[in-house]
């Protein structure tokens, strides 16, 4: 089952292209992204480099982080939906402000394994 651990949907390589965001375009494509941590279609965590992020930031401070990636698929054969509430774990992104966490996120895991992970972190000053 998905171990309690902090799924940190960032690289050294995000940080780099964030932390400049707030002052330059809306998004940015980071890909390959360095990597991120995210679940694997039996609720394993897993950091994959094989990970396509893409990064918006608006001027009320809110980032969106995606993260897209190939991982092992469930051995039932179904898809699968985790978030905060299903699992009481946390998304950490790096944004301009440093570290982010936050509660608002979800992840999709398809029955093939195409997993989308999307954390959003609302309003810094």
């Amino acid at each position: 089952m998905f171990t309690r651990h902090l799924l940190l949907a960032s690289a050294a390589a995000l940080f780099a292209l964030a932390a400049p965001m707030a002052h330059a375009a809306r998004a940015v494509v980071i890909n390959p992204a360095g990597g991120c941590g995210l679940a694997d279609g039996n609720g394993n965590l897993v950091f994959t480099t094989d990970s396509k992020a893409v990064v918006t930031q608006n001027n009320n401070s809110n980032t969106m982080f995606q993260c897209q990636a190939d991982v092992p698929p469930s051995a039932s054969g179904s898809a699968a939906r985790l978030d905060f509430a299903s699992t009481g774990i946390f998304c950490g992104v790096y944004t301009s402000h440093g570290l982010d966490i936050t509660e608002q996120w979800h992840e999709t895991i398809s029955a093939s394994g195409k997993a989308m992970l999307i954390c959003l972190v609302t309003g810094k000053p």
